[in-house]
């Protein structure tokens, strides 16, 4: 049976994990050395007209719960660290933004101009997202208190996507700057940039293994748009998801162990997991719209801290 779309917003952050069941044997939500820690994956949801809302996706099959509901466009969830906030861009108000949520919504960032894809360095102390207040998208650096921006590219070309490296060294994102949109890296403070796919097609939204030794990312090289992994520098890529539907925006889970992507396996755009080399795929939200952008947490707090 699909899931119902709940009506009802998340009271806090934290009421999305209490009163949940025990996680299946096979593991779902605990790292294989952590039995018994959990997490949870956001996603954005197209739903009706221009409205798009976050929700919190527990892997145990229960029902996705809202985190805040607003007549706006709130996507591209990005976790902290420490999994105790929760950043999304947003329209809301009328106003452009990045957006924090801990019980409650407050604005980080906020102009005429679009700053979206959050992504928080692995120390919790800046946030690196895209925006295009100088005419193109353009990779920039913040403070996480929205504070002290810094721009760290600067190229006529469209720079998107920044995921931070686990060691918090290098930034990994997408640029058309060689005439095709290819996966980059370059170090955190924007120097030694180079890319390290090279192929006709569009690349896009990386994301960095737990280890730093992998970036997956989504492609279509071979056709439709599909999952694949390479080594961080580029080297030994492999197509992790089938050709026969389109599959795209991949997000690891905290132990390296399964990826989440947004797949249209069943003609619908939703939510699916999978161990790291392609198997064992597996649907979780049946929203019957568009899902895109999930961000795994990483491992949650104990419920009442």
């Amino acid at each position: 049976m699909g899931h119902r779309a709940p009506t009802q917003p998340v009271t806090h952050l934290w009421g999305a994990v209490l009163g949940v069941a025990a996680l299946a044997a096979a593991g779902c939500g605990k790292g294989p050395a952590d039995p018994g820690r959990r997490s949870q994956i956001a996603v954005s949801v197209h739903r009706a007209g221009t409205d798009r809302d976050v929700y919190l996706v527990e892997l145990d099959g229960s029902e996705p719960k809202l985190v805040a509901s607003d007549p706006a466009l709130d996507h591209f969830p990005a976790w902290a660290p420490d999994a105790m906030t929760l950043l999304f861009s947003s329209d809301r108000a009328q106003v452009n933004g990045i957006y924090a949520w801990e019980g409650q919504v407050s604005r980080l960032t906020g102009a005429p101009w679009r700053d979206v894809a959050a992504a928080w360095s692995p120390d919790g102390r800046r946030i690196a997202f895209m925006s295009d207040r100088d005419g193109n998208w353009e990779i920039y650096v913040m403070r996480a208190a929205g504070t002290d921006h810094e721009r760290l590219t600067n190229h006529v070309a469209d720079d998107r996507w920044p995921a931070w490296s686990p060691d918090g060294e290098r930034i990994a994102f997408v640029s058309d700057r060689d005439g095709q949109k290819d996966v980059y890296v370059m170090k955190a403070d924007g120097k030694d940039l180079k890319p390290i796919t090279n192929d006709r097609a569009w690349d896009g939204r990386p994301a960095w293994s737990a280890d730093g030794k992998r970036i997956a990312w989504s492609s279509e090289r071979e056709g439709r748009s599909a999952v694949y992994v390479m080594d961080a520098d580029g080297k030994d890529p492999k197509r992790l998801t089938s050709l026969d539907f389109e599959s795209e925006d991949p997000s690891w889970s905290p132990d390296g162990s399964r990826l989440a992507f947004v797949s249209k396996k069943d003609g619908f755009a939703e939510l699916y997991v999978m161990k790291a080399d392609g198997s064992e795929m597996r649907r979780l939200t049946y929203f019957r719209t568009v899902v895109h952008t999930p961000a795994w947490s990483p491992y949650l707090p104990p419920v009442g801290r």
